[in-house]
């Protein structure tokens, strides 16, 4: 298929969105490490860190065998972009993966000119690939977890077996990134209160994959629902390394539920203690898994915040997306986090398939109840590959996609609710905006920053899609409002 492949860029697209913090795009770095260890020489561009010139990005490219690119469904349109400027660049070969090639690994071949899709894990197949694309394509039928084209046609391998254990996988080529433009205070971007840690370098890293919960809005493609996890010892061995090789000494854990396995964070939280790695961290939790002795061990190895997908104060909305819940539990393990000395953060999603302005109304009470230290609202997104978005399709209140991907960019898609107009939906986000997010000290903070108003700024210069431009500038108009009251 083409000479020798020694030479391989990974792109991570831009985000359409804006966030006050940036993230280790772990998942194209642990490509990377894989690669390497293969003997192949890497190199990563992330578009949301480097403004790359038209000119430099063609330099880029041009000094590569293989362009591989990731993405998830929200980054559609900026994937297709990618792609096209590639080809127009250099005729040579190109790969995607994420979330968008698992979704819809024959659609995205279809409309693009992208040669390869790997579905699922990359870590057992990326290698295997590159040789076959060496031998002229032979042994590609026998990859499994890839879709390609073959003479107009294209092939979709069997999937590929969940690596089972993740600590068999190198650490992620974090030395192929500018890490300067990546540790930051993660805690204070997000109004999270952390003392006497001196001052605070954060960094992003994921312990575990797959999750056994079955939320009828969650995608899971790539990770399956099988939990895994990498071993405690290497988790915090990867901790060492990164506060010695980059002075860190705070984390994001960006596990689904970091939770799963009270055993596991028992053990975690014991050999940090023994390690004296004096680091602050946050995770993501479970309501229904954490325990108040559980809480009080993480915070006396560090922890200082714990993120929780609430999602919605009626426990028939929650009854209904399978999330696996009680109302009470949300309550005490938001009770038992603060009393602990941790940060409680609250996710939540309004505009559920069938739900009402009761319900709606019920979310916003229950959020204000919960008195959390920092909120997340978003409108309900039925993303493709997801039960919830068969259900849509079944109800006829969206077409099932083919071709056609690029709505499912940024916006919600249809209004799934039962009684709410398109102007009442967008009023009660608003409403739980700026009542939870804006008027407490989230608002003021960020309007008062200048690092985080030159974030925003970038993104709406960046901006090609003008709904998406009234969407930022309606949010920074509200911000105005309210940091005046």
């Amino acid at each position: 298929m083409m000479k020798q492949i020694k030479k391989i860029l990974l792109v991570n697209p831009r985000l359409n969105a804006w966030s006050p913090n940036i993230w280790v795009p772990l998942g194209l770095a642990y490509i990377a490490a894989v690669l390497e260890q293969g003997g192949y020489v890497v190199r990563i561009i992330d578009l949301n860190v480097r403004q790359l010139s038209k000119g430099k990005l063609i330099g880029e490219v041009g000094q590569a065998d293989v362009v591989g690119i990731g993405g998830m469904i929200t980054e559609y349109s900026e994937v297709l972009g990618l792609i096209d400027f590639v080809k127009k660049v250099d005729v040579k070969p190109v790969i995607l993966g994420g979330g968008l090639a698992t979704a819809l690994p024959r659609e995205i071949l279809e409309v693009s000119q992208a040669d390869f899709a790997v579905i699922g894990e990359g870590e057992k197949t990326i290698v295997g690939l590159l040789e076959a694309m060496e031998n002229f394509g032979y042994g590609l039928a026998d990859i499994r977890g890839i879709a390609y084209k073959s003479n107009g046609e294209i092939i979709i391998n069997e999937p590929v077996e969940h690596i089972a254990d993740l600590s068999s996988i190198p650490n992620p080529a974090r030395h192929l990134l500018d890490m300067r433009r990546y540790v930051m205070d993660h805690f204070t971007n997000l109004g999270l209160t952390v003392r006497n840690f001196g001052k605070l370098r954060s960094t992003n890293l994921i312990t575990s994959r797959g999750c056994p919960y079955s939320c009828n809005f969650c995608f899971k493609g790539m990770w399956g629902h099988k939990f895994r996890r990498r071993s405690p010892q290497n988790v915090v061995e990867e901790m060492v390394a990164l506060s010695i090789d980059y002075n860190i000494n705070g984390f994001f854990f960006l596990d689904d539920s970091f939770v799963s396995d009270k055993e596991w964070v028992l053990e975690f939280c014991k050999l940090l203690k023994e390690r004296q790695l004096k680091v602050a961290w946050c995770c993501n939790g479970r309501v229904n898994l954490v325990t108040k002795e559980l809480l009080e061990a993480m915070y006396d190895a560090g922890c200082r915040g714990v993120a929780y997908g609430i999602e919605s104060g009626s426990q028939q909305v929650l009854d209904y997306i399978g999330k696996g819940i009680t109302l009470l539990q949300s309550r005490l393990a938001v009770k038992w986090t603060k009393q602990a000395g941790m940060n409680a953060t609250g996710f939540f999603m309004i505009g559920m398939l069938g739900e009402t302005k009761v319900t709606i109304t019920e979310t916003i009470d229950f959020a204000r109840e919960l008195d959390l230290d920092f909120y997340g609202f978003s409108l309900v997104n039925p993303l493709i590959g997801t039960r919830l978005y068969n259900s849509v399709v079944d109800a006829g209140l969206v077409p099932r996609v083919t071709t056609s991907l690029g709505d499912w960019s940024l916006c919600v898609n249809a209004n799934l609710t039962q009684d709410c107009t398109d102007a009442e939906l967008a009023g009660f986000l608003s409403k739980a905006f700026l009542e939870l997010y804006i008027k407490r000290r989230f608002g003021r903070y960020y309007f008062l920053n200048p690092h985080l108003l030159l974030g925003q700024i970038k993104l709406l210069l960046s901006m090609r899609n003008t709904k998406h431009i009234r969407t930022l500038i309606r949010k920074a108009i509200a911000i105005i409002k309210v940091s005046r009251e």
